[in-house]
Protein backbone atom coordinates (compact mmCIF):
# COMPACT_ATOMS: atom_id res chain seq x y z
CA UNK A 1 0.00 0.00 0.00
CA UNK A 2 1.37 3.20 -1.03
CA UNK A 3 1.14 6.18 1.34
CA UNK A 4 -0.55 9.20 0.17
CA UNK A 5 1.58 11.71 1.51
CA UNK A 6 -0.29 14.61 1.79
CA UNK A 7 -2.61 12.79 3.96
CA UNK A 8 -0.13 12.05 6.07
CA UNK A 9 1.86 15.17 6.34
CA UNK A 10 -2.18 16.50 7.54
CA UNK A 11 -2.13 13.86 10.11
CA UNK A 12 1.40 14.27 11.42
CA UNK A 13 0.69 18.30 11.54
CA UNK A 14 -2.77 17.83 13.55
CA UNK A 15 -1.07 15.63 15.95
CA UNK A 16 1.66 17.84 15.93
CA UNK A 17 -0.56 20.62 16.99
CA UNK A 18 -1.97 18.79 19.50
CA UNK A 19 1.14 18.61 21.72
CA UNK A 20 2.34 22.02 20.69
CA UNK A 21 -0.80 23.56 22.48
CA UNK A 22 0.95 21.74 25.75
CA UNK A 23 3.91 23.24 24.87
CA UNK A 24 2.09 26.28 24.91
CA UNK A 25 0.46 26.43 28.05
CA UNK A 26 3.54 25.33 29.50
CA UNK A 27 5.46 28.43 28.38
CA UNK A 28 2.30 30.65 29.19
CA UNK A 29 2.58 29.67 32.93
CA UNK A 30 6.45 29.18 33.14
CA UNK A 31 7.00 32.66 30.63
CA UNK A 32 10.38 31.56 30.38
CA UNK A 33 11.63 32.92 26.93
CA UNK A 34 12.95 29.60 25.60
CA UNK A 35 9.82 27.92 25.80
CA UNK A 36 7.97 30.67 23.89
CA UNK A 37 11.12 29.55 21.58
CA UNK A 38 10.13 26.29 21.04
CA UNK A 39 6.43 26.56 21.01
CA UNK A 40 7.08 29.29 18.07
CA UNK A 41 9.00 26.46 16.38
CA UNK A 42 6.31 24.04 17.04
CA UNK A 43 3.82 26.05 15.29
CA UNK A 44 5.61 26.83 12.38
CA UNK A 45 6.11 23.00 12.00
CA UNK A 46 2.25 22.44 12.00
CA UNK A 47 1.70 25.33 9.62
CA UNK A 48 4.23 24.09 7.38
CA UNK A 49 2.37 20.77 7.23
CA UNK A 50 -0.71 21.88 7.17
CA UNK A 51 0.57 24.35 3.99
CA UNK A 52 1.99 20.74 2.77
CA UNK A 53 -0.69 18.63 2.47
CA UNK A 54 -2.46 21.46 0.66
CA UNK A 55 -0.79 21.48 -2.80
CA UNK A 56 -2.78 21.76 -5.60
CA UNK A 57 -5.40 23.66 -3.55
CA UNK A 58 -3.64 26.37 -2.21
CA UNK A 59 -1.70 28.73 -4.35
CA UNK A 60 1.75 27.77 -4.67
CA UNK A 61 3.23 30.28 -3.33
CA UNK A 62 1.75 28.91 0.21
CA UNK A 63 2.32 25.35 -0.12
CA UNK A 64 5.53 25.98 -1.74
CA UNK A 65 7.32 28.83 -0.13
CA UNK A 66 5.77 29.82 3.03
CA UNK A 67 5.34 26.09 3.97
CA UNK A 68 9.34 25.72 3.79
CA UNK A 69 9.82 28.92 5.11
CA UNK A 70 7.50 27.64 8.03
CA UNK A 71 9.79 24.85 8.68
CA UNK A 72 13.15 26.29 8.23
CA UNK A 73 11.66 28.67 11.49
CA UNK A 74 11.59 25.28 12.95
CA UNK A 75 15.27 24.40 12.84
CA UNK A 76 15.81 28.40 14.08
CA UNK A 77 13.24 28.99 16.70
CA UNK A 78 14.79 25.43 18.22
CA UNK A 79 18.24 26.62 18.15
CA UNK A 80 16.96 30.13 19.37
CA UNK A 81 15.79 28.51 22.44
CA UNK A 82 19.06 26.16 23.11
CA UNK A 83 20.44 29.79 23.04
CA UNK A 84 18.46 31.22 25.34
CA UNK A 85 18.25 28.08 27.71
CA UNK A 86 21.88 27.63 28.11
CA UNK A 87 22.56 31.29 27.88
CA UNK A 88 23.80 32.05 25.12
CA UNK A 89 24.10 34.58 22.39
CA UNK A 90 21.52 34.08 19.65
CA UNK A 91 23.29 34.95 16.23
CA UNK A 92 20.31 36.50 14.58
CA UNK A 93 22.21 37.99 11.43
CA UNK A 94 23.35 35.02 9.94
CA UNK A 95 19.67 33.45 10.80
CA UNK A 96 17.83 36.10 8.94
CA UNK A 97 20.20 35.97 6.50
CA UNK A 98 19.80 32.07 6.08
CA UNK A 99 16.07 33.02 6.09
CA UNK A 100 16.35 35.50 3.32
CA UNK A 101 18.56 32.90 1.13
CA UNK A 102 16.25 29.91 1.44
CA UNK A 103 13.36 31.90 0.58
CA UNK A 104 14.72 33.39 -2.71
CA UNK A 105 16.31 29.62 -3.52
CA UNK A 106 13.01 28.38 -3.41
CA UNK A 107 11.36 31.00 -5.51
CA UNK A 108 13.48 31.11 -8.04
CA UNK A 109 13.77 26.76 -7.86
CA UNK A 110 9.25 26.99 -8.05
CA UNK A 111 9.17 30.20 -10.68
CA UNK A 112 12.05 31.03 -12.11
CA UNK A 113 13.21 27.33 -12.86
CA UNK A 114 11.02 25.23 -11.76
CA UNK A 115 13.05 21.95 -10.56
CA UNK A 116 11.63 19.91 -7.27
CA UNK A 117 14.32 17.84 -6.49
CA UNK A 118 16.51 20.85 -6.26
CA UNK A 119 13.88 22.04 -3.77
CA UNK A 120 14.64 18.56 -2.12
CA UNK A 121 18.51 19.27 -2.37
CA UNK A 122 18.14 23.06 -0.35
CA UNK A 123 15.63 21.72 2.02
CA UNK A 124 17.14 18.70 3.30
CA UNK A 125 20.24 20.15 2.98
CA UNK A 126 20.01 22.85 5.46
CA UNK A 127 18.08 20.58 7.76
CA UNK A 128 20.59 18.27 7.78
CA UNK A 129 23.25 21.00 8.82
CA UNK A 130 21.07 22.66 11.51
CA UNK A 131 20.31 19.51 12.99
CA UNK A 132 23.93 19.09 13.32
CA UNK A 133 24.31 22.67 14.54
CA UNK A 134 21.64 21.50 17.22
CA UNK A 135 23.52 18.26 18.37
CA UNK A 136 26.72 20.28 18.68
CA UNK A 137 25.17 23.06 20.96
CA UNK A 138 23.48 20.24 23.54
CA UNK A 139 26.96 18.60 23.38
CA UNK A 140 28.93 21.20 24.58
CA UNK A 141 26.28 21.46 27.71
CA UNK A 142 26.76 17.86 28.67
CA UNK A 143 29.13 18.18 31.48
CA UNK A 144 26.95 20.74 32.86
CA UNK A 145 22.97 19.14 32.01
CA UNK A 146 24.03 15.36 32.10
CA UNK A 147 23.72 13.20 28.71
CA UNK A 148 20.69 11.76 30.15
CA UNK A 149 18.62 14.91 29.81
CA UNK A 150 19.66 15.77 26.82
CA UNK A 151 19.41 12.40 25.27
CA UNK A 152 16.40 12.28 23.76
CA UNK A 153 16.47 15.91 21.81
CA UNK A 154 20.53 14.37 20.85
CA UNK A 155 18.26 11.72 19.24
CA UNK A 156 16.07 13.70 17.84
CA UNK A 157 18.19 15.89 15.85
CA UNK A 158 20.34 13.20 14.82
CA UNK A 159 17.42 11.41 13.21
CA UNK A 160 16.10 14.56 11.36
CA UNK A 161 19.92 15.16 9.82
CA UNK A 162 20.26 11.48 9.12
CA UNK A 163 17.00 11.62 7.11
CA UNK A 164 17.35 14.78 5.86
CA UNK A 165 20.85 13.30 4.59
CA UNK A 166 19.32 9.95 3.20
CA UNK A 167 16.41 12.51 1.00
CA UNK A 168 19.80 14.54 -0.34
CA UNK A 169 21.46 11.09 -1.18
CA UNK A 170 18.26 9.70 -3.27
CA UNK A 171 17.66 12.46 -5.23
CA UNK A 172 21.81 13.15 -5.88
CA UNK A 173 21.62 8.97 -6.89
CA UNK A 174 18.92 9.93 -9.29
CA UNK A 175 16.29 7.57 -7.25
CA UNK A 176 13.61 10.59 -6.97
CA UNK A 177 11.74 10.51 -10.16
CA UNK A 178 9.03 13.12 -8.82
CA UNK A 179 8.19 16.09 -9.94
CA UNK A 180 6.13 17.57 -6.97
CA UNK A 181 5.11 16.61 -3.56
CA UNK A 182 1.90 14.21 -4.83
CA UNK A 183 4.45 12.46 -6.92
CA UNK A 184 7.87 11.77 -4.92
CA UNK A 185 8.59 8.10 -4.63
CA UNK A 186 7.37 5.91 -1.26
CA UNK A 187 11.71 6.29 -0.32
CA UNK A 188 10.95 9.51 -0.21
CA UNK A 189 7.31 8.99 1.24
CA UNK A 190 8.91 7.19 3.95
CA UNK A 191 11.47 9.54 5.05
CA UNK A 192 9.23 12.35 5.24
CA UNK A 193 6.68 10.30 7.36
CA UNK A 194 9.83 9.09 9.45
CA UNK A 195 11.25 12.86 10.02
CA UNK A 196 7.69 13.85 11.45
CA UNK A 197 8.03 11.62 13.85
CA UNK A 198 11.53 12.53 14.92
CA UNK A 199 9.74 16.18 15.29
CA UNK A 200 7.07 14.72 17.48
CA UNK A 201 10.10 13.04 19.72
CA UNK A 202 11.86 16.65 19.19
CA UNK A 203 8.86 17.98 21.25
CA UNK A 204 9.22 15.43 23.73
CA UNK A 205 13.29 16.76 24.14
CA UNK A 206 12.21 20.28 25.12
CA UNK A 207 9.98 18.88 27.35
CA UNK A 208 12.76 16.83 29.17
CA UNK A 209 15.12 19.48 28.69
CA UNK A 210 12.41 22.29 30.73
CA UNK A 211 12.21 19.33 33.18
CA UNK A 212 15.96 19.01 34.05
CA UNK A 213 16.01 22.93 34.28
CA UNK A 214 13.67 22.97 36.76
CA UNK A 215 15.28 20.14 38.34
CA UNK A 216 18.54 22.37 38.36
CA UNK A 217 16.69 24.89 39.87
CA UNK A 218 15.39 23.25 42.70
CA UNK A 219 18.74 21.40 43.02
CA UNK A 220 20.26 24.73 43.76
CA UNK A 221 17.69 26.43 46.12
CA UNK A 222 17.87 23.40 48.30
CA UNK A 223 21.73 24.67 48.60
CA UNK A 224 21.83 27.92 48.66
CA UNK A 225 20.68 30.38 51.61
CA UNK A 226 17.94 32.44 50.72
CA UNK A 227 19.12 35.51 52.82
CA UNK A 228 22.63 36.05 51.46
CA UNK A 229 22.79 33.79 48.14
CA UNK A 230 25.40 31.93 49.26
CA UNK A 231 25.57 28.06 49.94
CA UNK A 232 23.90 26.65 53.17
CA UNK A 233 24.75 24.27 55.16
CA UNK A 234 24.15 21.25 52.75
CA UNK A 235 25.60 23.27 49.81
CA UNK A 236 28.71 23.67 52.06
CA UNK A 237 28.39 20.14 53.53
CA UNK A 238 28.66 18.95 49.54
CA UNK A 239 31.21 21.34 47.89
CA UNK A 240 33.67 20.43 50.81
CA UNK A 241 33.60 16.71 50.47
CA UNK A 242 34.05 17.58 46.98
CA UNK A 243 36.73 19.56 47.78
CA UNK A 244 39.09 17.28 49.97
CA UNK A 245 38.83 14.83 47.67
CA UNK A 246 40.50 17.27 45.20
CA UNK A 247 42.95 17.73 48.19
CA UNK A 248 43.61 13.90 48.85
CA UNK A 249 44.14 13.41 44.92
CA UNK A 250 46.21 16.43 44.11
CA UNK A 251 48.13 17.50 47.58
CA UNK A 252 47.27 20.94 47.42
CA UNK A 253 46.43 22.90 50.89
CA UNK A 254 43.11 23.83 52.27
CA UNK A 255 42.20 25.94 54.16
CA UNK A 256 39.02 27.51 56.17
CA UNK A 257 38.15 30.56 57.54
CA UNK A 258 35.21 30.78 60.23
CA UNK A 259 33.48 34.43 60.48
CA UNK A 260 31.28 35.39 62.93
CA UNK A 261 29.35 38.67 63.27
CA UNK A 262 30.90 40.16 66.40
CA UNK A 263 27.61 41.02 68.69
CA UNK A 264 24.57 40.25 66.54
CA UNK A 265 22.09 39.88 68.74
CA UNK A 266 23.08 43.66 69.90
CA UNK A 267 22.42 44.72 66.40
CA UNK A 268 18.50 42.98 66.60
CA UNK A 269 18.02 44.04 69.85
CA UNK A 270 19.15 47.36 69.12
CA UNK A 271 17.93 48.23 65.54
CA UNK A 272 15.27 45.04 64.74
CA UNK A 273 15.89 42.04 63.19
CA UNK A 274 15.04 44.07 59.55
CA UNK A 275 18.97 45.58 60.21
CA UNK A 276 20.18 41.99 61.45
CA UNK A 277 19.44 40.75 57.75
CA UNK A 278 20.65 43.86 56.04
CA UNK A 279 24.06 42.88 57.92
CA UNK A 280 24.13 39.51 56.72
CA UNK A 281 23.00 40.32 53.35
CA UNK A 282 26.52 42.88 53.19
CA UNK A 283 28.86 40.09 54.80
CA UNK A 284 27.56 37.59 52.21
CA UNK A 285 28.08 40.75 49.68
CA UNK A 286 31.75 41.31 51.17
CA UNK A 287 32.76 37.48 50.78
CA UNK A 288 31.45 36.94 47.58
CA UNK A 289 33.92 40.14 46.56
CA UNK A 290 36.90 38.97 48.55
CA UNK A 291 37.41 35.68 47.85
CA UNK A 292 38.00 33.52 44.40
CA UNK A 293 35.60 33.03 41.86
CA UNK A 294 35.94 28.95 42.77
CA UNK A 295 36.64 29.61 46.52
CA UNK A 296 33.49 28.07 48.77
CA UNK A 297 31.41 30.57 50.64
CA UNK A 298 28.84 29.63 52.64
CA UNK A 299 26.80 30.56 55.56
CA UNK A 300 26.43 27.79 57.91
CA UNK A 301 24.84 29.20 61.27
CA UNK A 302 22.54 32.07 62.05
CA UNK A 303 25.43 34.57 61.88
CA UNK A 304 28.26 32.46 61.08
CA UNK A 305 29.63 32.13 57.99
CA UNK A 306 32.57 29.38 57.06
CA UNK A 307 35.15 30.27 53.95
CA UNK A 308 37.30 27.28 52.15
CA UNK A 309 40.22 28.52 50.39
CA UNK A 310 41.50 25.51 47.96
CA UNK A 311 44.97 25.62 47.03
CA UNK A 312 45.66 28.80 49.45
CA UNK A 313 48.79 28.18 52.63
CA UNK A 314 48.54 29.18 56.06
CA UNK A 315 50.00 33.16 55.39
CA UNK A 316 47.40 33.27 52.35
CA UNK A 317 44.61 31.84 54.12
CA UNK A 318 45.30 34.42 57.11
CA UNK A 319 45.84 37.26 54.86
CA UNK A 320 42.57 36.79 53.20
CA UNK A 321 41.11 37.04 56.98
CA UNK A 322 42.54 40.23 57.58
CA UNK A 323 41.10 41.88 54.45
CA UNK A 324 38.05 40.38 55.26
CA UNK A 325 38.13 41.81 58.62
CA UNK A 326 39.01 45.23 57.08
CA UNK A 327 36.48 46.13 54.65
CA UNK A 328 33.74 47.85 54.19
CA UNK A 329 31.32 46.31 57.05
CA UNK A 330 28.93 49.62 56.82
CA UNK A 331 25.37 48.04 56.32
CA UNK A 332 23.12 50.84 57.26
CA UNK A 333 21.98 54.07 59.15
CA UNK A 334 20.10 55.21 62.17
CA UNK A 335 17.32 57.40 62.58
CA UNK A 336 20.03 60.64 62.70
CA UNK A 337 22.41 59.35 60.14
CA UNK A 338 24.31 57.60 62.42
CA UNK A 339 26.54 54.54 60.34
CA UNK A 340 25.87 51.06 61.27
CA UNK A 341 29.66 49.22 61.13
CA UNK A 342 29.63 45.70 62.37
CA UNK A 343 32.97 44.06 62.88
CA UNK A 344 34.11 40.23 62.33
CA UNK A 345 35.85 37.61 64.42
CA UNK A 346 37.68 34.75 62.10
CA UNK A 347 39.31 31.87 63.11
CA UNK A 348 41.76 30.51 60.43
CA UNK A 349 43.29 26.75 59.85
CA UNK A 350 44.85 24.87 57.46
CA UNK A 351 44.45 20.83 57.11
CA UNK A 352 46.78 18.41 58.13
CA UNK A 353 48.71 14.98 57.77
CA UNK A 354 45.95 12.76 59.70
CA UNK A 355 43.10 14.67 58.95
CA UNK A 356 39.95 12.10 57.82
CA UNK A 357 38.01 14.57 56.62
CA UNK A 358 37.85 18.25 55.77
CA UNK A 359 35.84 18.68 58.79
CA UNK A 360 39.10 18.31 60.97
CA UNK A 361 40.24 21.62 59.54
CA UNK A 362 36.84 23.39 59.69
CA UNK A 363 36.89 22.15 63.76
CA UNK A 364 40.35 23.67 64.39
CA UNK A 365 38.84 27.10 62.16
CA UNK A 366 35.91 27.20 64.86
CA UNK A 367 38.30 26.59 67.81
CA UNK A 368 40.93 29.67 66.33
CA UNK A 369 37.30 31.54 66.18
CA UNK A 370 36.06 30.92 69.75
CA UNK A 371 39.73 32.52 70.56
CA UNK A 372 39.18 35.46 68.52
CA UNK A 373 35.86 36.29 70.65
CA UNK A 374 37.48 35.36 74.10
CA UNK A 375 40.51 37.51 73.26
CA UNK A 376 38.35 40.79 72.70
CA UNK A 377 36.97 39.89 69.03
CA UNK A 378 37.21 41.64 65.84
CA UNK A 379 40.52 39.87 65.33
CA UNK A 380 41.98 37.00 63.43
CA UNK A 381 43.34 34.13 65.31
CA UNK A 382 44.97 30.98 63.81
CA UNK A 383 44.92 27.02 64.81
Amino acid sequence: MNLHLPTVLLFAGLLTATITVGLGLMAWRDRSAYLWHWTAAMVSTVLGMVLFSMRGLWPDVLTILVANLMLLGNLLFTLSGYDRLFGRRTPWRWMVALAVAQALAYAWFTWGYNHFPTRILTFNGTLAVLSIASMAVLWDERRRWGVVVLLLPLAAHGMQALLGLVRVALVLLGLETGQNLDSVTQPHAVVIMLNSAAVLALVFGFMTLHAGRLHDELDNQAVTDVLTQLSNRRGFERQLAIEWRRHLRHGHPLAVLMVDIDHFKRINDAHGHAAGDAALRHLGRVLAEHVRPYDLCARTGGEEFCVVLPGAHLEEAQLSAERLRQAELRFGEGPQGEPWVMTLSIGVSLTRAGDLSGHDAVRRADAALYRAKQTGRNRVEVN
